[in-house]
């Protein structure tokens, strides 16, 4: 019985110009392209300052949660005529760097005695105000309402409503930390502390963090510090509020104009991950009724403007892992393109499941991920950043690698038989990536919010933690699992199906078999009818040479196939222009060794080939061509 490796002409021939395998194989390159696109522009980014120039955190847009451990309250009353001591260890910077831990009650119960003094100090020091448009806060008889909040996170909102019963105005005041000078002084001179800005506001029963004014209302600037307190001078909102890196002047303070300043703010993010400086708003307004959720901490918003100054720090071997990979798919891609573009089998997967390099580069991505969670999250709580589609390259550059891997995992699994049912492959594989994208692009992200967080560096103000992160940079591994662990069913349940109504059975005398060393098809691949192309009026069966992988060998002419290893130098020797070049780089390469093919049927004879000597220059289709 003759039997044969790739289809005769007298055969039926496939209607397709490429087999499942070359389809396969582009897809592979199309996912190894991504990664490499992706990964060139992630690089451009990481490590190095990005500046986002002016951004806007609104209440309703772009919003920032102020960080939350423990939440002070707080509503005391407070006589105007208390007559208080000295107590030199008092200062607003108390109120603005206390840190407790997450849900301290203790901690802010025992720090609320010394955060009241200081707001006591405060109302105060509203009798040092020439021209106050509220005297009443002024008057020693008046009794004050101080309702004060505080966020105990390291760097903290403290801020407090003064009323007083029956009158509808308040004062509201907030800690910021800034710089200042006298205008007669050199700016080398200024000195950085905790300033109260308080300005008139509407009474609000309802308050809980509420500051916002009008940009020309008056605000008055206070510092306390060493349980003395004086008095800056005043400015309008407009100097301190919605205008940053701009220098305000402060008027009729008793030392003469005052020129205050905002300082550099570091928001970090995930233990120093992702830093975001800006030098912000002197003063930002906040807004808690109705958003904030005291069992999450979240919903405490404020809204200010600065100059955004982005820095991404990722540690992972993206760019290594990108060059890597698009190689090897360049590589798989164009041997299935010359030796096996019709074939069944797909090379790629076959390869990678006999090496760890496949495995390594997913493992680094994985163990990697939450770097690129993280920028992926920031970009999806910050839409106003103006970063393009960067938010979608992280999921994109996982994705791909996911998707590379599907096909090399179920292989794997089936070691040493070959998997045939490469459709399956590719359909999976597109699953998979479908899967990763949409889980990393869009629900993860959501699924994160920003809370309090150790602190990577001891300059960051803001130590910020997206609280999911830590489990869903492995979830797409867990998901991506779950969709091999179904394909490989799926293959197994495929090959069962088909295995009941086969419709040709392999001779033990085939060549093929016989060189394998085996005596049914079935123990080398996944599914037979995937394996054989044809069956012809002479009961001849032609074998898919993609089979020939199993034992790494490749056919590479229509006389002669040749390890897998040696392919490489038959490709180059393909792509050498001129004559001359290809014997002269033949002579460097030396022989081959090659077992023969005789009349389609692989013979038991080997041997040591000049490669010029090797190739009729015909690829696999050519073959068909040729009968």
């Amino acid at each position: 019985m003759p039997t044969q490796v790739v289809p005769s002409e007298s055969a039926p021939r496939p209607a397709r110009a490429v087999g499942h395998g070359m389809a396969l194989s582009l897809l592979y390159l199309a996912f190894a392209s991504t990664v490499a696109v992706c990964t060139y522009y992630l690089s451009a980014i990481a490590n190095t300052p990005i500046f986002l120039g002016h951004q806007y955190e609104s209440f309703t847009s772009n919003q920032f949660n102020i960080p939350v451990r423990t939440l002070l309250r707080a509503s005391i009353p407070f006589p105007l005529s208390t007559s208080m001591t000295l107590d030199t260890t008092l200062s607003l910077s108390d109120l603005l760097y206390k840190k407790c831990g997450v849900r301290d009650e203790a901690c802010a119960t025992s720090f609320l005695p010394r955060s009241n003094e200081i707001w006591y100090l405060v109302a105060k020091a509203f009798a040092l105000i020439p021209n106050f448009d509220q005297p009443r806060f002024q008057n020693s008889t008046q009794t004050i309402t101080i309702q004060h909040i505080n966020n105990l996170s390291g760097w903290n909102k403290a801020t407090a409503q003064f009323s007083i019963d029956g009158h509808d105005m308040a004062i509201t005041c907030m800690v910021r930390r800034a710089s200042f000078n006298l205008a007669s002084a050199p700016a080398s001179s200024a000195v950085i502390d905790s300033i109260a800005f308080c300005s008139p506001r509407k009474f609000d029963p309802n308050w809980i963090c509420e500051n916002k004014v009008a940009l020309d209302v008056a605000t008055y600037a206070i510092q306390v510090s060493r349980g003395t307190t004086s008095y800056l001078g005043v400015a309008a909102r407009k100097q301190v509020y919605l205008n940053p890196g701009h220098i305000a002047t402060f008027m009729d303070g008793p030392l003469g104009p005052v020129l205050l300043r905002t300082v550099r703010a570091i928001d970090e993010y995930q233990g120093g991950i992702l830093q975001m400086h800006a030098p912000w708003d002197v003063l930002p307004a906040c807004s808690c009724i109705g958003t904030l959720d005291e069992a999450t901490g979240l919903g405490w918003l404020e809204q200010i403007q600065g100059m955004v100054t982005m820095t991404w720090e990722c540690d992972s071997l993206m760019l290594t892992n990108a060059i890597i990979l698009w190689v090897l798919a360049v590589d798989f891609t164009s041997l299935q393109w010359v030796y096996l573009r019709r074939s069944a089998i797909c090379l790629g997967p076959v390869y990678m499941s006999k090496s760890v390099v496949g495995l390594v580069i997913l493992f680094v991505g994985f163990w990697g991920n939450a770097n690129l969670q993280t920028l992926t999250t920031l970009l999806h709580h910050k839409p106003g950043f103006d970063l393009g589609n960067y938010a979608y390259c992280g999921p994109a550059q996982m994705a791909s690698i996911v998707g590379i891997m599907t096909g090399t995992l179920i292989q794997t699994w089936f070691n040493p038989r070959l998997v045939t049912q490469t459709w399956l492959l590719l359909v999976f594989s597109l699953v998979n990536w479908i899967l990763v994208f949409v889980l990393e692009a869009f629900v993860f992200p959501g699924m994160s919010s920003p809370v309090p967080g150790p602190c990577g560096r001891r300059t960051s103000t803001n130590c910020l933690l997206y609280n999911k992160i830590a489990q869903t940079y492995y979830y797409s591994a867990i998901a991506s699992g779950g969709v091999v662990l179904l394909a490989i069913a799926v293959v197994y349940f495929h090959a069962l199906v088909w295995s009941k109504g086969a419709w040709c059975k392999v001779p033990r005398t085939h060549s093929v078999l016989q060189y394998l060393a085996v005596k049914d098809l079935t123990s080398v691949v996944t599914s037979v009818h995937s394996s054989i192309l044809f069956t012809d009026d002479k009961d001849s069966v032609g074998i898919d040479a993609g089979v020939l992988l199993i034992k790494n060998m490749i056919q590479v002419s229509s006389t002669a196939m040749t390890r897998t290893s040696n392919v490489q130098y038959d490709l180059l020797f393909r792509l050498i222009p001129t004559a001359r070049l290809k014997a002269y780089y033949s002579s460097g390469v030396g022989s081959v060794l090659v077992v023969h093919i005789r009349q389609r049927t692989i013979s038991r004879r080997s041997s040591y080939t000049p490669l010029h000597t090797l190739l009729s220059g015909t690829t696999d289709a050519e073959i068909d061509e040729a009968g």
